[in-house]
């Protein structure tokens, strides 16, 4: 079968897509023919070696990316899951208990649901976000931020949400955005009212901004990502000075998280949708931010 590999870390060019043996699923596992392949932002950082920077305990080497796909099994089945091994490729295997797509969805709507969508719910439970409550969302035009908009403002919040350039701020407008903020400018954090909850994903000095715009005493700020490939730029003496709260949490994938991420009504933005071979402009196009909503490979 085809799959995508690298052999170093390195910019996108070092994918390339290459003959491997097919893979043989095992107890609990079962095999899928390969419809649609997620394309997520912290494949990139694994590409180009990041990762361990930012997530020490990340044990990684060049060879395959993983991630997760939607496949056909021998009997018919249209599964979604994360992949036991390879992920770029044209054959998966999945864990037995992988979920069931619904009909109503696509490939694309069904990835951009499956990791993202789960994500942004339990973001939003994780921080107990209220009705009345200002909330702001980093990067808002993206797969988790584009939905982490809908869901803050179906609690009632007040949503404020950050990106870069005017395509991706009127997009998080046309979501419910209430405010809307570049923060691509050095100055955009003086723009925003302080909020009683942040969703970072960006890391970095970017992360720390959000930070310092929490309500001291009662802000909350729930982590999920490092997108910026720099760790979030908090210190405990900082959370201690605030006297805020911060909820880190990794992939919150269960089938219930899954399922209910399916039937929510959110409305899945969807990027570009490229060839399995063409792996490296998917890259391109994350690293470069050029991106909005679901980025996905077809085999």
């Amino acid at each position: 079968m085809r799959a995508v590999r690298f052999h170093g870390f390195g910019p996108a060019d070092v994918l390339g897509v290459e003959e491997v043996p097919e893979p043989v699923p095992g107890p609990g596992q079962v095999l899928v023919r390969v419809t649609a392949i997620g394309v997520n932002y912290g494949e990139t950082l694994i590409r180009s070696g990041k990762a361990t920077e930012v997530v020490p305990w990340y044990d990684l080497a060049p060879g395959a990316l993983g991630g997760e796909v939607v496949g056909v099994t021998e009997d018919g089945r249209r599964l979604i899951g994360f992949a036991l091994g390879e992920g770029y490729a044209e054959l998966a295997v999945l864990p037995e208990d992988a979920v069931e797509v619904p009909d109503d969805l696509s490939d694309h709507e069904a990835l951009a649901l499956y990791l993202q969508g789960a994500t942004a719910i339990a973001a939003v439970d994780a921080v107990r976000l209220a009705a009345g409550e200002r909330a702001l969302v980093e990067a808002a035009a993206g797969g988790v931020g584009s939905l982490l908009v809908q869901v803050a403002a179906r609690a009632g919040a007040t949503v404020v949400a950050a990106a870069r350039g005017e395509r991706k701020l009127a997009l998080a407008r046309d979501l419910g955005a209430h405010e809307v903020v570049d923060y691509g400018e050095p100055d955009w954090p003086a723009l925003v009212e302080p909020v009683d909850v942040a969703f970072s994903s960006v890391g970095g000095a970017a992360g720390r901004q959000s930070f310092e715009l929490l309500r001291d005493g009662v802000g909350r700020m729930a982590v999920f990502g490092f997108a910026s490939g720099e760790p979030l730029d908090v210190t405990a003496a900082d959370v201690f000075r605030k006297g805020v709260a911060l909820v880190g949490f990794g992939i919150p994938i269960t089938p219930a998280n899954v399922r209910r991420a399916f039937t929510s009504g959110l409305r899945p933005v969807l990027g570009e949708a490229l060839p399995l071979a063409d792996a490296a402009r998917a890259h391109e196009l994350l690293e470069g931010r050029a991106t909005t909503g679901k980025v996905v490979l077809v085999p």
